[in-house]
């Protein structure tokens, strides 16, 4: 495991290094930092406000997810883990923050941490599709600027594929998590018939055990009530992106735009990389505000402020949630063997 994450680690070192050039080789660091200056100071402070309230908003989405097994967690340990989360995840390499996460909710409200790995698990899965299906929405709108021909018919094309195929994805996965038993079965007689005997029960488990983690999902309100809060919570920081991008006058993209770019990022920066998804960010900022033509020194000027001003809150109010909560920064760092201890015991 310790070799994993070195090799995880030098990976994303190398691949930020790599992106925070191609980010800056052609833009003055002088040119960035007048530009900067010359900011709107208070629709930056609106995007970092936005950005930050998000985390009140996973925070709620969290009950949801939690409740069928868990009702009463209460919204202060919830916010409290989330911004632990994230702040090891701005500070530790190898994405600790998931794991730091589920362990800080598991010792401040007392609940089976299997349980809540589950649901951070479901959570996962709610963003993805919601970002790909914003993505793939905005990339399809008649006012994207893909301009004509027929590459740009067949990436329209594409995408209007895409959000269709998503939505498909959610339909199914409701009628997966609704009926777990069934869906075993189905793929116990299609899929798992690809396998050898040994191989086919081995993948039946880790189906079952995928759903039996989306137990929070069986209900079909709660299901509705996670896909309404998952599109909220990106909603919201598409809106913290485009503050930003109007601090800057960045107007062409617009609120779709801020949209497609927040969806971006947002899978940019699950690729490996130093804590705090250096490179990365500013690199999908740089490809997502390219399609509108935006100048170059416009967008490293807005990657790498909205970035770092977007790091400090949650980063300090995590640093400070350990400390009332009565964690440890080495309970933190050790957090995902402490997690896969608690849940192979379980």
């Amino acid at each position: 495991m310790v070799r994993g994450h070195a090799l995880k680690s030098a990976v994303g070192l190398a691949l930020t290094v790599l992106l925070l050039w191609w980010v800056l080789r052609d833009v003055s660091v002088a040119e960035v930092w007048d530009r900067v200056h010359q900011a709107d100071p208070w629709l930056l402070a609106g995007a970092v406000v936005t950005a930050t309230f998000s985390f009140v908003l996973r925070a709620a989405r969290w009950r949801v997810l939690l409740r069928p097994r868990y009702p009463d967690t209460g919204f202060v340990p919830r916010f409290g883990a989330t911004c632990i989360g994230f702040a090891v995840n701005n500070l530790l390499p190898a994405r600790l923050g998931e794991f730091a996460r589920a362990y800080a909710l598991s010792r401040t409200e007392g609940i089976n941490i299997g349980a809540t790995v589950a649901s951070l698990v479901a959570e996962r899965i709610f963003d993805g599709l919601v970002l790909a299906f914003f993505l793939f929405t905005t990339i399809s709108l008649p006012g994207f600027p893909l301009g004509e021909g027929a590459t740009a018919l067949a990436v329209r094309r594409t995408a209007n594929l895409g959000a269709l195929a998503f939505g498909l994805a959610f339909f199914l996965l409701w009628l997966a998590a609704r009926h777990p038993d069934r869906s075993v079965g189905l793929f116990e007689r299609t899929l798992g018939r690809l396998f050898r005997p040994r191989l086919r029960e081995r993948a039946s488990r880790v189906v079952a055990g995928f759903l039996e983690g989306l137990g929070a999902l069986h209900n079909t309100a709660t299901f509705l009530q996670a896909v309404a809060w998952s599109v909220v919570v990106w909603l919201n920081l598409s809106a913290s992106i485009w503050l930003g991008l109007l601090a800057f006058d960045i107007t062409a993209p617009g609120l779709t735009g801020a949209i497609f770019l927040q969806s971006v990022i947002a899978f940019a920066v699950a690729a490996p990389s130093t804590p705090g998804f250096f490179g990365l960010f500013e690199a999908a900022s740089r490809v997502g505000l390219g399609v509108y033509d935006v100048p170059a020194t416009d967008m490293v000027s807005f990657a790498t402020s909205y970035h770092i001003l977007t790091f400090l809150p949650v980063t300090i109010l995590g640093l400070w949630y350990i400390r009332h909560f009565g964690l440890s920064w080495s309970e933190m760092g050790h957090s995902e063997e402490i997690v896969e201890t608690a849940v192979h015991d379980d």
